[in-house]
């Protein structure tokens, strides 16, 4: 289907990719994955067509089709649902010519088509891609306009995948979503009819949604089949194997150098001398592999005494105005507490995190923070309070000023800022070096508490990794938000629900949540359901064809033609189970096989009714 050869691309003169090579079938599931700045989004450019290859070439299947989410966060009038619809163009283009009224032959073409691809159950389908992803049912009449950056990015999302396409592009899908929406698009990516090529750092998403790894390195890709975990198994095994064959080469070259240097001067031994010389000039010298971030060491430090009690919360609740967020929550965190705060987006988990370190105080009830506690803070919308003009080592030096520069560029280094990066102006930096720095700035400062709210945001999988195994061994308190389930189960021992204007301990662990926000959804849909029911389908109905009578009467006559045969195989499979003799002629399982298309044809017959009643109803509208 897509087919990448020999491509190399330059990126201000230095080569980015060298001569890729990536061959994507049907139905293949496959996760791009990297380190930061290895060049995934550009191959991202290059397959969509907007910029082009130095050398080799990227081919799609003809007749194929590609579907990507777009990066710029649109400002629209439009509503929500109108916009997502936009996604499936070709059902666009069918409704204009069926809105002409022609009666052509385009028009009854254009008819057949609409009817094959259910056109009359697209605006639900949009819908339901909405309802997915987080959006209430009132907020599919509201306009793009009013949603702020994170949710117009999913309506880029859902409006992607309401295209038809043989090949879907999703790079970082899950970055603005919450754990309810990941794991409904990890559920609707599973039926995903086509391909998929996803650039993701969600180490359980990624398991969840492919079954082959892509690994980006050095400017090449190397292919893995399976998923995540066993791909990763495959590299460290790899990597064990070359640096085990660099080792064996060392050992071989020094060995030849050894001897030329001995007996390069001997007559007798010149000719063997110049002989392994030439060898070692042939040589084809193994690279030493590269561990998983192996030159950085993320390491966050307690003090080493410190009081029991760090933040109690007694009776407290918050508020806006007249909008009461919290209420009653009575919560204790103790030196050693590991807590991850779960729930939907918008239930206040930020919220709460800004109420435990005095950033927020509550309108009802009290909250005492121990005055002897440092507490480490990490929050994305701090990044943006680094001075962009000062350099990391300057930002250390601001919290450290009588530490000695040396002292202060090792830590950064540990952080993996280390070389031109502590000199460099944090303007420069990417959203993952700026999260390191943050990081760093707190774990200097060796605090009793750590509260993180999406702390894995812009971090590659590796420096995630890191982040893991530093948590896991800091022995202070720990809360943490986070969508990164992998994150969630090594270093969280409790987990706190925030939701329905309480924030309380969950009984149960990231599966039984993931039932929870299951039965969540159902109970949601069936609501749905009964307000579409009750007639407020305006936004649907506004966006329908309006079909002629004589098509729907001619539709309608199908129907009872195949409602007619349906009938006529179920009186047969009744009147035969009805004989004494089945009984005595058949085995059981043919019995049962009976019975059972005796059910089937039941369910089909119902709803093929039901459709004629409907189309009963808007012929005589």
């Amino acid at each position: 289907m897509l087919s990448i050869r020999n491509l190399s691309f330059l990126q201000s003169g230095i080569p980015l990719l060298r001569e890729i090579n990536l061959q994507v079938f049907a139905n293949q599931r496959v996760g791009l994955v990297g380190r930061n700045g290895c060049g995934k989004s550009t191959l991202f450019r290059l397959i969509r067509g907007e910029i082009t290859p130095d050398q080799g070439e990227v081919s799609l299947q003809k007749n194929k089709t590609l579907a990507f989410v777009e990066q710029e966060i649109v400002s629209s009038a439009q509503t929500a649902l109108a916009f997502t619809l936009e996604g499936d163009t070709e059902w666009q283009q069918l409704q204009s010519v069926l809105e002409s009224n022609t009666h052509d032959v385009d028009w009854f073409a254009a008819q057949h088509r609409f009817e094959e691809i259910d056109g009359y159950g697209v605006p639900a389908r949009a819908a339901q891609l909405l309802n997915g992803l987080g959006f209430s049912q009132v907020e599919l009449d509201q306009p793009v306009s009013s949603f702020s950056g994170g949710w117009r990015m999913r309506l880029n999302l859902a409006r992607a995948l309401m295209r038809r396409a043989d090949l879907l592009l999703l790079d970082e899908p899950t970055n603005h979503l919450d754990l309810e929406a990941i794991v409904w698009l990890e559920e609707y990516l599973a039926r995903y009819p086509g391909s998929l090529i996803v650039v993701s750092h969600d180490r359980e998403f990624l398991n969840a949604c492919i079954n082959q790894v892509a690994y980006m390195q050095d400017g090449v890709i190397d292919t893995y089949s399976g998923n995540y975990d066993k791909f990763e198994r495959a590299l460290v095994e790899r990597i064990n194997q070359q640096d085990q064959a660099f080792q064996q080469q060392q050992q071989q070259i020094a060995h030849m150098e050894d001897f030329v240097r001995r007996f390069r001067a001997k007559a007798t031994k010149a000719k063997q001398a110049q002989s392994r010389l030439k060898a070692l000039e042939r040589l084809v010298r193994i690279a030493p592999a590269r561990g998983k971030s192996d030159h950085y060491q993320f390491k966050i430090e307690a003090p080493e005494r410190g009081p029991d009690l760090l933040i109690q919360a007694e009776s407290a609740g918050f508020g806006y105005s007249d909008q009461l967020i919290f209420d009653q929550i009575n919560l204790s965190l103790r030196t050693g507490a590991r807590v991850a705060l779960i729930g939907p987006n918008g239930a206040g988990k930020s919220t709460l995190i800004k109420l435990l370190i005095g950033e927020l105080k509550p309108t009802i009830g009290q909250i005492h923070i121990n005055s002897d506690i440092r507490v480490g803070y990490f929050a994305q919308h701090q990044l943006e309070y680094l001075d962009g003009n000062k350099t990391p080592l300057q930002h250390m030096q601001k919290i450290a000023p009588g530490e000695t520069e040396l002292v202060l560029r090792n830590f950064l280094g540990r952080f993996g800022l280390a070389g031109n990066d502590e000199d460099r102006p944090v303007a420069t930096f990417s959203g993952g070096e700026k999260s390191r720095l943050a990081l760093a700035l707190i774990a200097y400062q060796k605090p009793h508490i750590l509260l993180l709210d999406e702390p894995t945001n812009h971090l590659d999988m590796e420096m995630r990794d890191l982040l893991t195994f530093a948590l896991e061994e800091y022995p202070g308190a720990v809360v943490l938000v986070s969508h990164d389930r992998s994150l969630i189960k090594a270093v969280a021992d409790e987990l706190w629900l925030v939701a329905d204007g309480s924030a309380k301990m969950f009984e149960g662990d990231l599966e039984e949540y993931k039932k929870w926000i299951e039965k969540k959804r159902m109970s949601k849909t069936e609501r749905t359901k009964l307000n579409m029911s009750a007639g407020d389908r305006s936004s649907l109905s506004a966006i329908k064809p309006n079909p002629s009578k004589k098509f729907l009467a001619t539709k309608q006559a199908k129907l009872e033609m195949s409602i007619a045969s349906l009938q006529t195989e179920l009186d047969v499979i009744n009147n035969c189970l009805m004989d004494s003799s089945t009984y005595i002629n058949l085995t059981q399982k043919e019995i049962q096989t009976l019975d059972q298309n005796r059910c089937i044809l039941e369910e089909k017959i119902k709803e093929s009714e039901e459709e004629w009643l409907e189309l009963l109803m808007r012929i005589e509208a």
